[in-house]
């Protein structure tokens, strides 16, 4: 099994985009890049908006060679609906879009199967459900929380096992905080295990002490599964110049049972490059590059505007 991390925070932009390959398929997971319409009241700095479009070419490249799109969840920095060429003639396996699911996520998972049905080659909902390629097996949990609670919606939790290798992408579960985040994973044993990690960047904000409590003690149990070699942490943690001391007591763990923790960009053998962390600081030391300005009324509006430049 290959595993490549294509973008996320670590890179620079906002994602926790996967390329998987094993000997039968090749499987996109999470293809969109976005970036945070205001960090520190700023809006994104010239390089985060160079950084998502180099990304998001990578994407796109490597969307054309997969025979598979996953998409855990309708957020922006998951999946893009303005870019239908990357659905062409793909099976794709989607969170299901009536179900478990929130407001904002139902309309932009409706748009997504009416603009583009005709599209991919076929669509199935994957909540608790799984999925045989030749010997590969990909199974996805049923939905959970996205984070503490379920105020920003629900996820899909996937794994991808071929042979004795076992690769399980978190999703969004925001350093599995709650106890049901742990199940699929530890049913699952995946030798490679992905995890979004804590949001300490808002700590106090929709995501407590507590949770960040809960998060460290279940992150150090996972540690402990007896298969896992390697856990990659990314993505809502990486959004926190401070991310190492914020899991000191993981790092710790890990070392004392002999397991591996990297970044997706560590993963590669890269340094992390946190360009929304050290957004202000940028703006200090390239005082020559004017910021975009925030006349903009969300997210996904800014994004859809700056990938202008797109290819």
């Amino acid at each position: 099994m290959i595993i490549i991390p294509l973008a996320a925070e670590s890179f620079g932009v906002r994602s926790s985009s996967f390329f998987i390959e094993t000997a039968d398929v090749k499987v996109l997971i999470d293809p969109g890049v976005s970036l945070a319409a205001s960090r520190s009241g700023l809006a994104p700095h010239p390089l985060e908006i160079r950084e998502m479009n180099e990304r998001w070419r990578l994407v796109k490249d490597y969307a054309a060679r997969a025979d598979i799109l996953i998409i855990t969840h309708y957020h922006f920095d998951h999946f893009d609906p303005t870019e239908p060429i990357v659905f062409n003639n793909k099976v794709l396996l989607i969170k299901h879009p009536s179900e478990a699911i929130n407001a904002s996520q139902h309309g932009r998972a409706r748009e997504l199967i009416r603009n583009y049905r005709t599209l991919p080659r076929r669509v199935e909902f994957a909540d608790d459900r799984f999925f045989e390629f030749g010997g590969t097996c990909l199974r996805f949990s049923p939905a959970v929380p996205h984070g503490p609670d379920t105020t920003v919606g629900w996820v899909v939790e996937a794994s991808i096992r071929e042979g004795s290798s076992c690769f399980l992408y978190s999703s969004d579960i925001v350093g599995a905080c709650r106890d049901e985040h742990m199940q699929f994973i530890l049913s699952e044993e995946p030798d490679t295990l992905y995890l979004d990690g804590p949001l300490t960047y808002m700590l106090g904000q929709g995501f407590s002490l507590d949770d960040l409590r809960r998060s460290i003690g279940n992150i150090n149990r996972l540690l402990d599964m007896p298969k896992l070699r390697t856990l990659i942490l990314d993505h809502h943690l990486l959004r926190d110049r401070n991310w190492k001391d914020e899991i000191r007591e993981v790092y710790a763990k890990a070392e004392a049972v002999g397991k591996k923790v990297v970044t997706m960009a560590g993963f590669l053998g890269r340094e992390e490059a946190l360009l929304e962390a050290w957004r202000g600081q940028l703006f200090e030391e390239h005082r020559d590059q004017e910021q975009e300005p925030l006349m903009r009324s969300s997210t996904f509006q800014l994004v859809k505007e700056l990938k202008k430049e797109r290819c």
